[in-house]
């Protein structure tokens, strides 16, 4: 039971102590905009997806590559023969069984190994390689304004934020003022 209420405490007492952090600046509230901006992630991870991009296309036009390929086709079938059921894989000279028809098909194995060699595989490569460039250089300039719009935004809440502390100090004065001169009138009367 303590072992559940010793980190419960611990936690209570973090966040109340980092609940108490009063004084954040304009530039804290910035920055904190900055780093959990979706917008922002989104374009973060759309240059690292350009990045992978021009990885797979440059092993593409410019790297040889060699595949594999196969395929085994066999004729499974139960054969009765004998007296006994048995299964066989491949069971040509069965002649009373369940299965397929053995004269209509039969097992094969083919396996295949095909090398590719891009030849003007470089030309192309350096297209894409520049159609690349291009769309991290707006993802760059999208996370720039991305930044400024949302710089402009906080600093704009801020403001406001202060505008309004100050009209509530304002407002505080007047009425505390207003209390005072109360209390003098009524002294007086």
């Amino acid at each position: 039971m303590t072992r559940f209420i010793f980190p419960f405490l611990l936690s209570l007492l973090c966040l109340y102590a980092y609940g108490q952090r009063t004084g954040k600046s304009l530039s804290d509230y910035v920055e904190d905009a900055k780093q959990y901006s979706p917008l922002l992630h989104d374009y973060r991870h759309q240059l690292q997806i350009e990045q992978a991009e021009l990885r797979r296309l440059k092993a593409l036009y410019t790297r040889s590559r060699l595949e594999l390929n196969g395929d085994y086709l066999f004729v499974p079938v139960l054969t009765k023969d004998g007296g006994q059921t048995s299964f066989r894989w491949n069971a040509q000279d069965a002649t009373d069984y369940y299965g397929y028809d053995l004269g209509e098909s039969s097992g094969h194995l083919h396996a295949g190994a095909t090398w590719t060699q891009p030849l003007l595989g470089h030309s192309s490569y350096k297209v894409a390689q520049e159609q690349s460039r291009i769309n991290m250089d707006m993802a760059r300039n999208h996370i720039r304004l991305e930044e400024n719009q949302l710089e402009r935004a906080v600093t704009e809440q801020y403001l406001l934020c202060l505008l309004d502390q100050t009209q509530i100090a304002f407002a505080d004065s007047i009425d505390a003022l207003l209390k005072r001169q109360t209390s003098l009138v009524r002294q007086l009367a």
